[in-house]
């Protein structure tokens, strides 16, 4: 029997596509070090409260964590979400996509995956190696398929990449890009990106609405504040990694209750996180490589740390 959802969460419209997703999604990345059962209970929970997105990767716990989420979506819990897919092959070529992408179909035990999403489009050659590769060819070929349905990109280092991909003519479905108050005034996707891909109709989903953990110390933005700020941004949802159930309740609970903000209190927040934010201290994976993977970093020849 399925639990009863204790609270609805809002659902929205994905841009100008036939689809709706929650507000809130769940990012598996920080799953890898939560170990099976509790990965099965995590995702689980999320999906019997009214969560409909799951963002998996293979780079997650070098594949382990992508199979222990398929063992969660068994029980008919597949049926009840939506799998944002993220390719890890950087090289943006068409034979290890396809490599992944088969690997990863196994190991979550599903036929498909609702999009198809470039993961870590963080250097300025990544545009030109995903079409010159092969990789976004090997996106559409999944979708001619019916093995996927959309078709996105995951920037986060730096607008001018995302602009750039777009510029290029492909009619992306979503873009995965951070949203917090801190952005506003560093690099901002929220200015220069985020009109620009609700302009051409696809659905924007958030992701580092925490600024990449630097958020949660409450120094100088309440986590529910930035929590709250994305989700009065025109976003789809938003991801947000949860590696336990208290931490999954929590953040549900901001969910459930969610109330958008009014222009004067974004721009109070705004102006509250601008003085620690144009040095880019709390949004690191953009000035910094610590955020970087390993195997998109050996990819673009940097030597392994």
């Amino acid at each position: 029997m399925t639990p009863k959802v204790l609270a609805p969460l809002e659902h929205r419209a994905l841009g100008r596509r036939d689809g709706a997703t929650s507000i809130l999604g769940l990012s598996t990345r920080r799953l890898a070090d939560a170990g099976q059962q509790e990965t099965i209970r995590v995702v689980r929970e999320a999906i019997d409260h009214g969560v409909t997105v799951l963002e998996v990767a293979p780079e997650y716990g070098e594949g382990r964590t992508e199979r222990w989420i398929g063992l969660a979506l068994k029980d008919g819990y597949r049926e009840r979400v939506q799998l944002i897919w993220q390719c890890s092959a950087h090289l943006r070529d068409y034979k290890t996509s396809m490599q992944q992408f088969e690997a990863s179909l196994k190991h979550l035990q599903t036929d498909r995956f609702d999009f198809w999403s470039f993961y870590q489009v963080i250097y300025d050659n990544d545009p030109e190696w995903m079409a010159d590769h092969g990789g976004l060819d090997a996106a559409q070929e999944a979708r001619d398929q019916g093995l996927v349905k959309w078709i996105a990109f995951h920037c986060e280092k730096s607008p001018h990449i995302a602009l750039k991909l777009l510029a290029r003519g492909f009619a992306w479905d979503a873009v995965l890009m951070p949203l917090n108050p801190f952005d506003a005034s560093y690099r901002s996707f929220e200015k220069q990106v985020l009109p620009e891909v609700i302009r051409r109709g696809a659905a924007v989903i958030g992701t580092k609405a925490m600024a990449g953990g630097a958020i949660p110390n409450g120094k100088v933005i309440k986590p529910e504040e930035a929590l709250r700020y994305v989700w009065s941004l025109p976003v789809s949802s938003v991801l947000v990694g949860c590696e336990s159930s208290a931490i999954l309740k929590k953040t549900l609970k901001s969910a459930t209750g969610f109330k958008p903000f009014h222009a004067g209190e974004m721009d109070a927040l705004r102006q509250k996180a601008r003085p620690t934010a144009g040095d880019g201290r709390f949004e690191r994976y953009k000035s910094t490589q610590e955020f970087d993977g390993l195997p998109g970093r050996i990819a673009h020849g940097y030597e392994p740390k």
